[in-house]
This record gives structure tokens, C-alpha cells and sequence, in this order.
């Protein structure tokens, strides 16, 4: 027995040290960039570029909270952004507890659900107006719909291995590699 324990563990640490290793220069790490349009209840439009959900707490997240059943809650998931195209929100920010806001939402599959989405945090991101990093907060600044700009389908650099769901994107932002369109 203990030796086809050897054995296996002999086997693991060759297969674990020949899979390909992938370093990001400059002790970067994955970062999977979003495109988003954003429109406020005047009908101003935002697009964000290298966007992501940014918590309370000042955490970067490329999901958000999504509730579906009452406001207080039924099932909570944690909706990555690769999977949605828009969310609408429906109703007024002030009225339901816990910074949940009742919100359609279109995934890339074609599916719409109605529920309720964290609103508490912001986006940020490169405003395409103005080229700087801008924040819009999501319970003040009276976002009505967040639309993704990609199809489900997204990019990869062959160098970093990064995965970029931005479809604006054409160059790897780390290393400056052309990237290589992927099928989901």
C-alpha cells in the first residue's frame, strides 16, 4: 500500500510540473476586463471601459448579488458579469432593505429573470468620454440599466493566458499581445 502510494504521488508531481505554468509580468493576476453602457433615469449614456462591480468595502468582483423571490430574499447568487448582458432596474432604490433593487436581468443564454440586485457598491472604470477612471454608484447616481457589451464569447492572450470579455479589446493590456478570439 505504501509504496503505490509512492507511486501516485510520483505520478501527480510530474503531471503537476509539466502542465504549462503561466506568470503575469509585473505580478499581475487575471483580470477578465468588462464593457459597459450605462443609463441613468435621464437618459444620459456612460460607457465604461476595463469596468468591473466594486463592493462597499472597495473590492474589485466581476459578479454581483442577484436576489430572486421577495425583497427580503429567497436565493442569493453570486451572477458572474460573463453571463449577463443587462440589468434593468425597476424600482425605487430607497424602498427595499438590505441596498437590494428590484432589477430585470437578460443573460447571455437568452434568459430573463426578474429579482433583486445589490445596489450598494459601484462601477468603475475608463470613462470612453473622458479617458480617466471614473466611479458610478449605483444607488445614488440613478442608474436604470447596465448593459454588458459582449455576446457571451470572449478573448484570450496567448502570452498571459488573461481571459477579456471586453469585445472593444484587440491588444492584451499587460503584455501588448494580440489576442486570439475564443468560443464559449
Amino acid at each position: 500500500m505504501k509504496a503505490v502510494l509512492s507511486v501516485l504521488f510520483l505520478i501527480l508531481t510530474i503531471s503537476l510540473s509539466a502542465q504549462e505554468q503561466i506568470s503575469f509580468p509585473g505580478d499581475l493576476e487575471y483580470d477578465p476586463f468588462y464593457a459597459m453602457r450605462i443609463t441613468d433615469s435621464d437618459g444620459n449614456r456612460y460607457i465604461l471601459h476595463n469596468a468591473s462591480y466594486i463592493s462597499p468595502e472597495g473590492e474589485v468582483k466581476y459578479f454581483v448579488w442577484f436576489r430572486r423571490g421577495t425583497d427580503k430574499g429567497l436565493a442569493e447568487y453570486p451572477l458572474d458579469l460573463y453571463k449577463v448582458l443587462k440589468f434593468e432596474l425597476t424600482g425605487n432604490y430607497e424602498v427595499y432593505p438590505d441596498g437590494y433593487t428590484p432589477c430585470r436581468v437578460e443573460l447571455s443564454s437568452g434568459s430573463v429573470f426578474d429579482g433583486y440586485l445589490d445596489t450598494t457598491g459601484y462601477l468603475g472604470g475608463i470613462d470612453e468620454d473622458f479617458g480617466v477612471y471614473g466611479k458610478i454608484y449605483l444607488q445614488y447616481n440613478g442608474v436604470k440599466s447596465i448593459e454588458l457589451i459582449h455576446d457571451g464569447s470572449y478573448s484570450r492572450c496567448p502570452f498571459c493566458g488573461a481571459l477579456f470579455y471586453d469585445q472593444n479589446l484587440t491588444e492584451c493590456p499587460f503584455d501588448n499581445t494580440v489576442l486570439t478570439a475564443q468560443n464559449p
